[in-house]
């Protein structure tokens, strides 16, 4: 078997990988200037389409790995090529409102003039004209024979009572709570204003807040509200 070695030599090798003879020595000549043995055996047959098999020494495999994408493989990745925007934009439009040729769907999924409704047939790609309807101002339902609406159905119909009204207190709570506020805000204003108030002035503020107080507290009662209600009173 004709053996091309790249005139290094190793204890030991390990496949790398299998190139056409043009590559396969290319990557001797790389790995030869690194400093790395390997050799390449031509693979069985005739033809163009026959692959050498590359060896490499087994301790620099990793570094020989390296050298085969960046020396030999990097160089026969053809980049993509540029194209110009305008051109593609130009294409697109050009391309506008065409029915495809290569598609992927079934054929008994296109649709064809018959299918797309009367407003289509002619081809020109405008919707179809949309129907208006105009309510009349009067109650929508069923006409009698008459011509008249129907009453509506009040069956089921709830309406809320009417709210009962706001507790307005008797004379003796609206004075109690009267006296437990208003005594001590005439303090409050007496000290912030700066008031010279007589004792007896103050002294009837605080007795109204307490008589106040009291009065409140004894009119509140341990009885329930409701007649046979066992439940708390607050």
């Amino acid at each position: 078997m004709n053996r091309r070695e790249n005139g290094l030599s190793a204890d030991a090798y390990a496949p790398l990988i299998d190139l056409v003879p043009e590559l396969a020595d290319r990557l001797l000549t790389v790995l030869r200037e690194a400093g790395i043995a390997a050799y390449a055996l031509p693979g069985g047959g005739d033809g163009p389409d026959v692959l050498d098999h590359v060896h490499v020494d087994a301790e620099h495999k990793g570094e020989a790995e390296r050298l085969l994408h960046v020396s030999v493989l990097r160089d026969r990745v053809a980049p993509p090529p540029e194209r110009d925007e305008d051109a593609i934009f130009a294409e697109i439009v050009a391309g506008f409102g065409e029915t495809p040729t290569d598609v992927s769907w079934p054929d008994e999924e296109n649709l064809g003039p018959a299918d797309a409704g009367d407003d289509l047939q002619d081809g020109s790609g405008r919707l179809p004209t949309a129907r208006v309807v105009y309510y009349s101002e009067g109650p929508v339902g069923p006409v009698k024979e008459d011509g008249d609406f129907p009453e509506p159905d009040e069956e089921g119909h709830y309406e809320p009572p009417p709210p009962p009204p706001l507790p307005t207190g008797d004379p003796a709570s609206r004075l109690a709570w009267l006296c437990l506020v208003g005594g001590p805000l005439y303090i409050l204003a007496t000290v912030v204003f700066r008031w010279s108030a007589p004792g007896w002035a103050a002294f009837l503020a605080v007795a109204a807040f307490i008589g106040g107080f009291v009065i409140l507290v004894l009119r509140m009662g341990d009885e329930p509200r409701d007649g046979d209600d066992d439940g708390a009173v607050i």
